[in-house]
């Protein structure tokens, strides 16, 4: 297997598959190729595919195979995979009465981030097999360079994060499908011989033996093959846009519940191969049970423009903001903690003025965006912290501020004579802005914003409070369905390889949209969204539903998205693997 899993890695990331361009559905097409390839695919080409992300300007996909065993299988109803409407309501009556297959799912992305980092060795950044001799103490820090000496790992983006996790899932998603297609053989095989035996004349022995009777068939067949050996089912998931927006994970949620319902799936565990760090001792690898949530509030604050000389009589936008993130950022006050984890405080990415040019007067608008993430803090709760500490700051200013949220600023806007011409015109700026232009989605959350207050006219001091996308709900496996089970999972993990296990994936992971508790929807994030709609969404009703418990477990990976980024040999090819097949089986 070692030789596949290398060469399956070596052709993904010679696709070359950056996020946001052409060259990702060039990785999604040799991986369907690939799976097409294998006989069992060949017997059930269904089962396999490309799933388009809805909406995507780019037309990319998510590729989807699913090995299932015979006896656990279900008639598929058309011979064709589910589409972007199917759900969870489809065929239901056929679901009940098939017995549901036990399912781990193997999920993860093909898309890479650029080589720009690369420098001279960018061109080589793609090849698995020469851009180690293009990197030197130069691109490389100390402990990479050693690394790079020992000949024990491979290096080239996409290595560690994530192809070679994938790459591995593939190849074994591949074996699997081999034997569950020699056991179907061997069953069909062995119940033909059985029919055929059933069909003649059977002599058996009697006290007299020279008296013989005919067995029609009708008694008990004594001697059979037996029961073939059990399994469960596997379905292997890798998204696009997992380093931008996750739109590929987002866009999937219809394709599990149609997957699940069609093929009669009970989504056991996913093991999502992001690349994993080891402790200090190099044997000990960290493993994770949730992933962190990441939300991105934004403020507009609008002052009183006046000439500087006239200072005291106008408001200064960028004094109320700046008072704003001093009393944020870095907050500990905010951060949570979950046994040892402490998440991290409140992260100003964005603080900046609107003025176009310069001149001797108070810039009319200031605006900023801050990253926070999230162990159990709702968005409800996000939003409270942070008008809170406006109403603080605007204690502190002479003239009066209005302060409102984004649902207020639109509710008002909505009862505006000419507001659906407005609206209509706004939308399609707002799709030209996105997609001919390619802002991102905060600045086009302020340029609504911004564009909202102008429509009203709105000219007084004011706050306006409001999200932009991306946001990554906070998950604990613990939290889904059946955390009993999923104790043993981490039990069996634990026994199977030296593991810390840990809660919260610190970087923001697809896992984010594997499911969420029950009664835990709510919609103060969607209201407040400006770009929550066409642009941007998620079925947040669908996570409730599928509530898939999970584990960030990929190989032992170094330095992922720098030069450096590398995956270690033995870790890829023969312990994680090792540790994926009986991990499964203690889910079957």
């Amino acid at each position: 297997m070692e030789k596949q899993i290398t060469d399956i890695l070596r052709n993904l990331i010679a696709c070359a598959s950056v996020t946001n361009t052409e060259k990702e559905t060039v990785a999604e097409t040799w991986m369907l190729d690939f799976f097409r390839k294998q006989s069992y695919f060949q017997t059930y080409p269904e089962r396999c595919g490309l799933f388009p992300i809805p909406g995507d300007p780019l037309h990319r996909n998510t590729v989807w195979a699913l090995v299932k065993c015979d006896g656990l299988d279900n008639e598929e109803q058309d011979g064709k995979a589910p589409e972007n409407d199917v759900t969870a309501a489809e065929d239901k009556n056929a679901a009940l009465t098939a017995v549901q297959a036990p399912t781990v799912i193997f999920m993860g992305h093909h898309d890479v981030v650029p080589a720009d980092v690369y420098g001279d060795a960018a061109p080589w950044a793609f090849d698995l097999d020469n851009i180690a001799a293009h990197l030197n103490k130069e691109n490389l820090s100390a402990e990479a360079y050693t690394d790079l000496l020992s000949g024990e790992w491979l290096f080239g983006r996409g290595c560690c994060d994530m192809l070679g996790g994938t790459a591995v899932q593939m190849a074994l998603l591949a074996e699997q499908a081999e034997k569950v297609l020699q056991k179907t053989d061997k069953s069909k095989k062995t119940q033909n011989e059985k029919n055929v035996m059933a069909d003649k004349p059977v002599k058996t022995l009697r006290p007299n033996p020279d008296e013989t009777v005919v067995d029609d068939g009708d008694e008990e067949e004594v001697y059979g093959p037996g029961k073939a050996d059990t399994c469960g089912a596997l379905l292997f998931l890798s998204v696009p846009d997992e380093e931008s927006f996750s739109a590929g994970m987002r866009g999937s949620l219809s394709l599990l519940e149609g997957l699940k319902e069609k093929f009669n799936l009970d989504y056991r565990l996913a093991i999502c191969a992001e690349p994993n760090q080891r402790l200090a001792d190099g044997k000990t690898q960290v493993v994770y049970s949730g992933s962190i949530g990441k939300l991105l509030p934004v403020l507009l604050v609008q002052g009183k423009l006046v000439q500087v000389g006239s200072y005291r009589e106008g408001v200064n936008p960028l004094g109320i903001l700046s008072r704003v993130v001093a009393a944020t950022e870095g907050d500990e006050t905010f951060t949570e903690r979950y046994g040892e984890e402490v998440s991290v405080p409140p992260v100003w990415m964005y603080l900046r003025d609107l003025k176009e040019g310069y001149d001797f007067s108070l810039p009319k608008r200031a605006a900023g965006y801050c990253n926070v993430l999230t162990f159990q803090k709702t968005p409800a709760q996000v939003m409270a912290y942070f008008l809170g500490k406006i109403k603080g700051v605007l204690e502190e200013v002479s003239h009066p501020v209005t302060v409102m949220t984004w649902v207020t600023l639109w509710q008002q806007a909505k009862q505006r004579s000419g507001f659906e011409q407005f609206w209509q015109e706004t939308e399609r700026k707002k799709r030209e802005l996105l997609q001919a232009e390619h802002k991102t989605f905060p600045e086009v959350t302020l340029w609504l914003m911004q564009r909202t207050l102008d429509f009203l006219n709105f000219d007084q001091p004011a706050v306006v409070f409001g999200f932009a996308p991306p946001y990554y709900p906070a998950v604990r496996s613990e939290e889904m369905k059946d955390d009993a089970r999923f104790a043993v999972y981490k039990k069996s993990l634990s026994a199977l390889q030296e593991v810390r296990m840990k809660t919260y994936f610190p970087g923001v992971s697809d896992c984010s949209y594997c499911g969420i508790p029950e009664g835990t929807q709510n919609p103060v994030y969607q209201v407040n969204t400006p770009l929550w709609g066409n642009e941007y969404h998620f079925a947040v009703d669908a996570l409730a539903r599928l509530q898939i418990p999970f584990f960030l477990f990929g190989p032992w990976g170094r330095d992922l998205h720098q030069a450096g980024e590398r995956v270690n040999r033995y870790s890829l090819t023969e312990e994680y693997p090792a540790v994926l097949r009986k991990l499964l089986h203690c889910v079957w």
